[in-house]
């Protein structure tokens, strides 16, 4: 199966992890890898998406921490079912509509939180061999430097 143009990935911003302490877990990763945070957040949007997060360079790789506010949020359901760990990988892409569209095409399971497919979408777990892959724009300003 060749990749169109709609669907080339051309960079991956991060890596997102489920933590049940940000802050500690932020500490381990910029003190034992020699990172350090670039955003941290804890504010009222994050009560809709349930998490507090912080972001982590280290050299020229991004970790994206997720600290649930409550057990009954996405990631601490996660936690309490698998544990801490990889929660998803986040792929960009030049034109995201493109690269909803043309995955939709082959059949794979692309979906949203409600917000516009410019923004961000998913790929369902079943269809990337269990592994969450969150779909944004190469301009996302949030979670790229």
């Amino acid at each position: 199966m060749n990749v169109t143009n709609g669907a080339k990935v051309t960079k991956v911003p991060y890596v997102a992890i489920a933590v049940r302490d940000r802050d500690k877990a932020a500490d381990f990763f910029t003190k034992t890898f020699g990172g350090e945070v670039i955003t941290s957040y804890s504010g009222p949007d994050n009560d809709f998406l349930g998490y507090k997060d912080a972001l982590i360079r280290i050299g020229d790789f991004h970790l994206y921490l997720m600290e649930p506010i409550e057990e009954n949020s996405v990631v601490g359901k996660f936690i309490k079912k698998r544990g801490e760990g990889l929660h998803h990988i986040a792929f960009s892409f030049p034109n995201l509509q493109e690269a909803v569209e043309d995955l939709r095409e082959r059949s794979l399971r692309v979906f949203d939180l409600g917000q516009a497919t410019d923004e961000l979408a998913f790929l369902h777990p079943k269809d990337a061999h269990g592994v969450l892959i969150e779909l944004t724009p190469e301009n996302i300003k949030y979670r790229n430097d």
